[in-house]
């Protein structure tokens, strides 16, 4: 396998100019910086509210064109996981959410509540 793709190399390069392979890998750096920073996203642990048996998590994603819906599901996941340690499943009581330009932080607030599966 190792051959196989050392003698692509060798013939990528013979065939790309120096000034095309430039182009290339500049192209290639623009098109994955937006990548890596669209899959940050944060969640804090679960904290219980006052109110008996309701929790509330928060979430936050780096700014992008989608950074609000890393949050939202963020948040989600992280209320899923929670209550499917509990073989439960959750139910929203509310969400909030904060951020809609590209490139300010997202954030996103959510008080759910664990119950039985049917």
């Amino acid at each position: 396998m190792s051959q196989v793709l050392s003698g692509l190399n060798d013939l990528v390069r013979q065939r790309v100019s120096a000034v095309a392979r430039k182009r290339i890998a500049r192209i290639a750096v623009f098109a994955l910086v937006p990548l890596l920073t669209q899959a940050c996203a944060s969640t804090s642990s679960v904290v219980q509210t006052g109110d008996a048996g309701r929790f509330t998590l928060h979430a936050s994603a780096a700014g992008g064109s989608a950074a609000w819906a890393r949050s939202h599901k963020a948040v989600m996941q992280s209320a899923n996981d929670f209550c499917a340690q509990r073989g439960e499943v959750p139910s929203v009581v509310s969400e909030s959410s904060k951020g809609v330009r590209a490139l300010e932080a997202h954030e996103a607030d959510l008080t759910f509540e664990c119950h039985p599966r049917f």
